[in-house]
């Protein structure tokens, strides 16, 4: 397999699964057939941009950096970072747990984006229901309002595990 090849691999399956071991995903690659070595696929990571993270329960995970991983409008974004608490994909919609009395805040704001990716939105008071076209673009989805959520973790990416 082409380096190139192996690289598309290692990013599609950072964006669709969440890895909180580099040997993880390494056994996920291997299932895939794509032999590499722990050398191997830290470089490759590095040079994917992917990095370690800290969700807002402390569990670390691998995710493609901030400055390359899709963002959302400022609006958006600052609605997400101040209102979301947390965001769970289930089948082909996202559930966002928000502030008491933010779900129709951070609605309104997903409404007013018009997403491709966003068919349509619930609000309740402290919830919100995405719906999205697929289960590919709801993991994405989630994916994209963890990385806002997430915080860079203090680690060393480089450290063998």
């Amino acid at each position: 397999m082409k380096r190139e090849e192996r690289k598309t691999a290692i990013r599609q399956l950072v964006t669709s699964t969440r890895f909180e071991r580099q040997r993880d995903l390494m056994a996920a690659l291997h299932d895939r057939g794509i032999m590499i070595s722990q050398g191997n696929l830290s470089r490759d990571m590095r040079e994917l941009g992917i990095r370690k993270y800290k969700d807002r329960n402390g569990h670390a995970y691998y995710a493609v950096a901030d400055h390359q991983a899709p963002t959302l409008p400022e609006n958006l974004r600052q609605a997400v970072a101040t209102q979301v608490l947390t965001a769970v994909a289930v089948q082909f919609t996202v559930v966002l747990k928000t502030e008491a009395g933010s779900g129709n805040l951070v609605a309104a704001a997903l409404d007013d984006v018009r997403r491709p990716d966003i068919i349509g939105t619930l609000a309740g008071h402290d919830t919100v229901l995405v719906i999205c076209p697929d289960e590919d673009a709801a993991k994405a989805f989630q994916q994209t309002i963890s990385d806002t959520l997430a915080t860079p973790a203090d680690t060393d990416e480089n450290a063998p595990e």
